[in-house]
């Protein structure tokens, strides 16, 4: 279900605790490019340990697949904070959706950075402000954040594959 819906071209991908399934954004991206849509962008995904626990953090990059190491564990276990070198190449991969001028953007990452206003939030608002489509998923504690950045604009969306699909078929009209 699209929550709020305007005519803008972005839209926040709203997650919870409760959601069903959080690879919906990535299928949705597949099914995409599957279909000759010129997307970029960036997915996250997690890594798992032995025990299967979380151990890191990839940023993929949605045109090559290529995996970039967001987060690694510390030789004392703990997982290490957000490399900055690879947010550095997440903004390029960003810069060269817009230079590209793709059909539409996809970014999985909305997280403490962007929220106060660093990491990728010049990339993100650039991408809104070039008339890209843009989808950016986020968790439902950082949508309050997120409208207040791009003032109550765009369309707020569940997290669901088939709701990702209606938005982008309204939007291409």
């Amino acid at each position: 279900m699209i929550i709020e819906q305007s005519t803008a071209r972005f839209a926040a991908a709203v997650y919870s605790s409760d959601t069903l399934d959080r690879m919906a954004l990535f299928k949705f991206a597949e099914k995409q490019k599957a279909s000759k849509i010129r997307i970029g962008g960036i997915l996250q995904t997690a890594i798992f340990d032995a025990e299967g626990n979380i151990a890191g953090l990839d940023a993929i990059d949605i045109a090559t697949n290529e995996r970039l190491p967001i987060s690694r564990p510390r030789s004392n276990g703990t997982i290490c904070g957000l490399d900055t070198s690879v947010l550095t190449a997440t903004s390029s991969i960003i810069s060269n959706a817009i230079d590209n001028q793709l059909d539409l953007v996809v970014i999985e990452k909305f997280g403490a950075l962007e929220q106060k206003g660093m990491g990728l939030v010049d990339d993100i608002l650039l991408t809104i402000a070039e008339g890209i489509p843009l989808v950016i998923s986020m968790s439902q504690t950082a949508l309050p954040i997120w409208q207040e950045l791009s003032g109550g604009l765009g369309d707020v969306l569940a997290f669901e594959e088939t709701v990702f699909e209606q938005w982008w078929k309204n939007i291409q009209g």
